[in-house]
Order: C-alpha cells, then structure tokens, then sequence
C-alpha cells in the first residue's frame, strides 16, 4: 500500500499507467521462459496459409501487446514462431520471395503491436503531467476517446497487409 501512495504522489496524473510496468514485466517473463508466448504463437500460426499469416501474426501482435506493451518484449515472445512459420510456408517460393513474404509477416506483428498502443497509451506518460499541469486529469479520463483512432488505424492495417503486394 505504500508503494501505491508513494507512486500517487510521485506522478498522480500517470501512477495508473507506471502502477502496470512491473506486471508487464513479469508476464512477459512468463511468456518467455515457460513456452507459454511459443505455444500461443504456434498455435495460431499452425492453421496459416500464404495469405492468412500476416493476418494471423496482426492478430497475434495486437494480442500479445495488450499482456506485453513493449515492441521488443513482444517480438522476443513471438517473433521467431513466426518466422519459422513463414518460412515453412514459403518452401517452395523464390528466395527473394520468402525474404518479402518474412518482412511482411514481420511487419505484421509490428502493426498489430502499435495499433493498440492507442488502447494502451503509453505516450500520455510524456503528455499528461504536462497538459494535466494545474488540472486534476488522469490516464482514464482521455482512453475513452482513443477506441476510434485504434479501430481505424487496426482495421487499416489489416486491409493493407492483406491486399497490399509486398
């Protein structure tokens, strides 16, 4: 309980948000040296096709975001599943092929992660004790307002890694 006021009165506007760090942190632990980030990755990367991967690996990265908010926690969680993945599905294509084709996957996880960083805004740790200066606004009061930029910015994305060419 200490811990708790002392962080309120170290950044009232954003003790929610830096309240979760050691959380993430040891969910992504636990992901990481149990298997459990390996097997979620496997299993849905196990149905895939040439054209569903990168879908799947969106899915994946925008999943996995919300346990581990950190780009590079993530991609050590599921990123090589899916490379591997890619790679296999890729047999029998040119290897400048499966070279694009592992960038898009890739890319994949990458625009899944940041589309639902506006669900988990990480970024108001920078702006809210500046524009909460003298006004009693907390994390809560602006993630409301940010479901919409996520749904355009996600769906978005998932149209252009689907139809887009690499």
């Amino acid at each position: 309980m200490r811990y708790v006021i002392a962080m309120k009165r170290a950044c009232a506007n954003v003790s929610g948000i830096v309240f979760q760090y050691p959380f993430y942190a040891g969910i992504m632990g636990i992901m990481l040296y149990t298997g459990l980030g390996e097997l979620i990755s496997d299993w849905m990367a196990s149905s895939a096709t040439l054209t569903t991967l990168p879908l799947i690996a969106q899915v994946s990265g925008a999943v996995v975001n919300m346990a581990i908010p950190s780009a590079g926690g993530e991609w050590a969680v599921i990123g090589s599943t899916f490379i591997e993945a890619a790679k296999n599905l890729g047999t029998e294509l040119p290897p400048d092929q499966v070279r694009e084709f592992i960038a898009r996957v890739s890319l994949a996880v990458a625009y899944g992660e940041s589309s639902t960083n506006a669900l988990q805004p990480f970024f108001l740790l920078v702006v809210l004790p500046i524009m909460g200066l003298g006004v009693k606004i907390q994390a809560r009061d602006v993630m409301g307002y940010l479901v919409i930029p996520f749904l355009i910015l996600y769906i978005l994305t998932a149209v252009l890694i689907t139809i887009m060419p690499t």
